[in-house]
């Protein structure tokens, strides 16, 4: 997941090179260093592995609980609207019950997707095979692959989406009460 976190670092200081507004540039939040982190560690950790055990379950079901396919469908969406998400376009998307047209997501193809997660590309390419096979995911004509239009806009995910944003805000609370980060 590094190398995800640090393509994403990347890709936010060129869109702020370019002039292009980032919507992760806005953050107020400032997190302690490394050592001061690692005294209450165990604090982030357990109220991580807390969450991840609350939210897991909800997504995993969609994908026979299947957790690399899991963590390949998170990196393609994210993937497929991240230019979208770093403009000041992105206004009408926000909500989850809005579908993004196809002209404005980026296809995905396997070897990106394998970068970003660490997976081994043809594990990549085998789950995307099946996921294609199971209608969650279809290969764009661009070339690639995107989420199907409508996937993540079902109430069963909805509710998965609310109830992670939920287990995060406890994570983040934890961190805040254990002065890991404050708020600027």
């Amino acid at each position: 997941m590094d190398r995800l976190q640090d393509g994403r670092a990347a890709r936010s200081r060129a869109s702020s090179d370019t002039g292009s507004p980032s919507w992760r540039a806005k953050r107020r939040l400032k997190v302690v260093s490394q050592s001061e982190f690692r005294d209450k560690s165990r604090v982030f950790l357990y109220e991580l592995s807390e969450c991840l055990c609350k939210i897991l379950p909800a997504y995993s079901q969609h994908v026979q609980n299947d957790l690399p396919k899991l963590l390949i469908i998170h990196a393609l969406g994210a993937s497929n609207i991240q230019r979208l998400m770093a403009t000041t376009q992105r206004g009408p998307y926000e909500s989850m019950d809005v579908r993004i047209p196809p002209e404005f997501q980026v296809p995905s193809n396997a070897l990106s997707i394998a970068d970003s997660t660490g997976l081994p590309r043809e594990t990549v390419r085998r789950k995307l095979k099946e996921l294609v096979a199971s209608g969650m995911v279809i290969e764009d004509p661009r070339g690639g692959y995107r989420l199907k239009p409508g996937a993540v806009q079902t109430e069963e995910l909805q509710a998965a989406f609310y109830a992670s944003f939920k287990a995060m805000m406890t994570v983040m609370e934890a961190c805040l009460d254990a002065k890991l980060v404050e708020v600027e």
